[in-house]
C-alpha cells in the first residue's frame, strides 16, 4: 500500500536514490548521454535534496513523497507556479519520478493526482509539464492521465545536461 506525505530533510538519501535510479532507467539508450547517467551520484543528489528540503516550499508549491510499507520511499512529485514565477497564472509539474522497481504499481498515477489536486487548490486553472519528446513511456502515461501535447518544444538544461522537451497541458478541476 502506498501512502503520500510531505518530505522531510531525513528523506534526502532515499529521494536521491529514487531520483538517480529513475533517471538511469528512463533516460538510458539515447534520451540522455549514458556517460552522464552513469556518473549520477546519489550523494550529490542527496545534498541537493537536503538543501531544498531545509527550505519551505515557495508559495503555491507542493511536494509529496510516496511511501510503500514494504519498500519505503518509491517516488516523489514537485509542483508549483510555472517557471518558478510566484505570480504565474499557470501551474507546473516540475518533476515526478518513481523508482523503476515500483513502475506499473500505480505510484505515478497517485503522485500525479496529488500534484494536480495541489495545483488546483493553489488556484491554478491550467497546468503544464515538460517531457523528453522521445520518452514514449512517459508520454503515454501523461496522455492516459488527461494531459495533451500542446505543440510547444524547447531545449533546456536539466541538472547539468541539455535536453529537448515537449510541453503537455491540462485543465485542472476547481
Amino acid at each position: 500500500m502506498v501512502t503520500l506525505r510531505h518530505p522531510v530533510v531525513e528523506d534526502a538519501p532515499a529521494l536521491a536514490a529514487v531520483h538517480v535510479r529513475a533517471w538511469q532507467e528512463a533516460y538510458r539508450g539515447g534520451l540522455m548521454p549514458d556517460a552522464y547517467l552513469d556518473a549520477l551520484s546519489i550523494d550529490e543528489r542527496a545534498a541537493m535534496w537536503r538543501d531544498g528540503l531545509q527550505r519551505p516550499p515557495r508559495p503555491r508549491a507542493a511536494r509529496f513523497v510516496a511511501d510503500d510499507e514494504r519498500d519505503g520511499i518509491v517516488g516523489f512529485i514537485t509542483v508549483g507556479p510555472a517557471d518558478g514565477e510566484d505570480g504565474a497564472d499557470l501551474g507546473e509539474v516540475y518533476a515526478v519520478n518513481v523508482d523503476p522497481d515500483a513502475w506499473g504499481r500505480g505510484v505515478g498515477r497517485t503522485l500525479l493526482a496529488a500534484g494536480v489536486d495541489a495545483l488546483a487548490a493553489a488556484g491554478f486553472g491550467t497546468a503544464v509539464l515538460w517531457v523528453h519528446p522521445d520518452n514514449a513511456r512517459a508520454r503515454r502515461f501523461y496522455g492516459r492521465s488527461g494531459w495533451a501535447f500542446d505543440g510547444a518544444e524547447r531545449r533546456q538544461e536539466v541538472l547539468g545536461v541539455e535536453v529537448p522537451e515537449a510541453r503537455y497541458r491540462r485543465t485542472l478541476r476547481r
